[in-house]
């Protein structure tokens, strides 16, 4: 080996001499704060960050971080809202007809696809100077925040806004809890 190597990069390993002439506190105050673990607690808490934001926006997280692919796809706005015995997820999709939507219930996982065409492709002796409408394809799936019944969902759309309409599930329903009392007659 040449002299330039040997002083590259220094590595000093400890023998069990030197581990016994070292205090035992400064010992395990070493282990302690190894690189290791704090790379791997690092790693952990990015990684919760990760996990609370695909939580928090869906699909939308999973599709900024390009883990639908490279297809491009467009997500529209959502507005979802709950009543006593319903669920009502409403989504803008201007100049798309119902013939151009499809939707599904998996679980409790409402999802909406389709294409919507804008008409802004430039024909010969045209030029598009600003273009903010999304076109193509797009997808949203928007998770329950209670079971619903899948077999009393209804859509609808009027002036640009598809409107699902979904069923609470009879257990999810609220009711009435009657209350004897002890003569053995309901409150």
């Amino acid at each position: 080996m040449s002299t330039a190597d040997n002083q590259a990069d220094p590595v000093h390993v400890s023998t069990e001499e030197e581990a016994v002439e070292q205090p035992q506190a400064e010992q395990s105050k070493k282990s302690d704060t190894s690189g290791a673990h704090n790379s791997i607690e690092r790693l952990r808490s990015e990684f919760d960050k990760l996990l609370g934001v695909a939580v928090e926006q869906g699909e939308r997280a999973l599709d900024k971080l390009g883990i639908f692919g490279n297809e491009a796809v467009w997500i529209p706005r959502v507005d979802l809202l709950e009543l006593e015995e319903q669920v009502q997820v409403s989504f803008d999709l201007p100049g798309v007809t119902a013939e151009e939507i499809d939707i599904t219930l998996a679980g409790n996982m409402l999802t909406l696809t389709g294409t919507r065409n804008t008409g802004a492709i430039p024909k010969t002796g045209q030029t598009v100077r600003m273009s903010e409408r999304p076109s193509g394809q797009f997808r949203r799936s928007v998770p329950m925040p209670v079971a619903v019944d899948p077999e009393r969902v209804s859509a609808a759309v009027q002036n640009g806004v598809v409107t699902v309409t979904l069923e609470k599930s009879p257990t999810e329903k609220p009711r009435q809890i009657p209350i004897k009392t002890a003569s053995g007659a309901g409150a």
